[in-house]
């Protein structure tokens, strides 16, 4: 693997639970207990629920963010993970995350970002 400034997963959550995917409440706990989970420091939340439906949100984190978008008419979540090391248990948060909205299908994408001649 080469080095890079940031590491950027990002996890698609098909057949959620609709009203799980839709409370900010409850996305802020599910979320911020995976952080604990990963082994990543919250520094601050912000969720943001949208009229009628929908969430949107990010989680800054020492390591950088943890970013969501919710379509609870589709059943559908979108959360990206940018980090600036691999040192984080990510998967584990993933998997407990996909418990929570009770989905039954998701999708994973792992990319670098940041290539730089010179990464001290």
């Amino acid at each position: 693997m080469k080095k890079s400034l940031g590491y950027q997963t990002t996890v698609d959550f098909y057949n959620c639970n609709k009203d799980t995917i839709n409370s900010v409440s409850t996305i802020t706990t599910i979320l911020e207990t995976a952080a604990k989970l990963m082994n990543l420091n919250v520094v601050n939340t912000t969720i943001h629920q949208f009229s009628p439906i929908g969430i949107s949100g990010v989680i800054v984190i020492k390591e950088s963010h943890i970013a969501i978008h919710t379509w609870p008419e589709h059943n559908y979540v979108a959360l990206d993970f940018f980090t600036c090391s691999t040192f984080n248990d990510l998967e584990k948060g993933i998997l407990w995350i996909q418990e929570q909205f009770e989905s039954d299908k998701i999708e994973q994408q792992f990319s670098q970002r940041g290539f730089l001649e010179k990464i001290h």
